[in-house]
């Protein structure tokens, strides 16, 4: 499982608590003749039920939205619309909507919201009806929001500093192999959305097993980490490499047509073959390329396209760039 279908996995099960909870809060307050908070939560169930649907359906694919930010504004303006100038108990169901929106937002997103809850609901509290009301879901709201801000600031980066050591390979620094089947599938799919090209590079180091042979693993290690070091400077702010084993290195290219392609595979490969290496002096790689087409693509069909081309290069005789072609 992904960290993004994880994160989804956590906005839905989020939604279904939330409605849960506003199933029995509704069942309160029919209980004590508050009617008009009934007919609230008849609306409420429905749009939660739709933000549980609205996650799974983009469960594989991440691409930047502002749904979840509509769906809790619109919750907001419900529960707002039932505050009158003798009664504030709606105010109780903005609680479980603030803590919510820690679950489903990114955390300055949440923030913001809960931010703009505070200053909206207080004023619109304080003119209603009076000014200590406001002031006093001014301070409940500010604790508890602080709190759950408190915790998910903290959780947040604990999360965010394991994820960047997940991500990437511990000899190279280069992103690992499964951060790269998460990176084109999410990059598939947004160039489905913009129809923007999407490109990738598989390289490796002509003869590398015999120079293992030769000069050792040892060698061979600070070589790859050499190359990477050169990858990652070559390569656009966003633009990424990545490391598999041995020698053999990828590039992702995203909004990159193959004509960019092409002239950055030749300058890699002119690149490598003119440094200076401090573990072999002079090498060379052989370089296979593909990009995305109309046609629908996935991961592994993208990559078994690379690795078809960069066999291809090493069969016509390595030191060259071969381009994926379809059949």
């Amino acid at each position: 499982m992904t960290d993004f279908q994880l994160k989804n996995m956590t906005r839905t099960i989020a939604y279904g608590l939330t409605a849960l909870f506003m199933f029995f809060l509704a069942i309160q307050n029919y209980r004590y003749g508050f009617y008009e908070l009934v007919y609230t939560a008849t609306l409420l169930m429905p749009l939660l039920g739709f933000g549980i649907a609205y996650t799974y359906a983009q469960r594989y694919v991440e691409i930047k939205d502002y749904a979840h930010h509509v769906l809790l504004t619109v919750m907001v303006c419900l529960i707002a619309s039932n505050i009158d100038n003798s009664s504030s108990n709606a105010t109780l169901w903005l609680y479980p909507i603030g803590l919510l929106s820690y679950l489903v937002l990114p955390f300055r997103a949440s923030n913001l919201f809960n931010g703009a809850i505070l200053v909206c609901v207080t004023l619109f509290i304080a003119v209603q009806q009076e000014l200590y009301n406001g002031l006093l879901f001014f301070t409940s709201y500010l604790l508890v929001s602080g709190v759950a801000g408190i915790f998910a600031y903290l959780h947040h980066h604990k999360n965010h500093k394991l994820i960047e050591l997940s991500l990437h390979d511990a000899l190279t620094g280069a992103y690992n192999m499964k951060h790269l089947d998460d990176t084109l599938t999410k990059e598939i799919s947004r160039s489905h959305v913009t129809g923007n090209t999407l490109s990738l590079i598989a390289l490796r180091v002509d003869y590398f097993d015999q120079f293992t042979d030769v000069h050792g693993n040892n060698a061979a290690k600070e070589l790859a980490v050499e190359l990477s070091e050169v990858l990652g400077s070559m390569i656009r702010a966003g633009d990424s490499h990545y490391y598999s084993n041995g020698s053999l290195f990828y590039l992702l290219l995203p909004n990159t047509p193959q004509e960019g392609m092409l002239i950055m595979t030749e300058r890699v490969r002119r690149t490598v073959e003119e440094t200076k290496w401090q573990t072999i002096g002079t090498m060379t790689v052989s370089l296979g390329c593909t990009t995305s087409t109309e046609n629908p693509a996935t991961a592994k069909s993208l990559r078994n396209e690379v690795h078809s081309a960069l066999n291809e290069a090493e069969t016509n005789g390595h030191n060259r760039v071969s381009h994926f072609t379809q059949q």
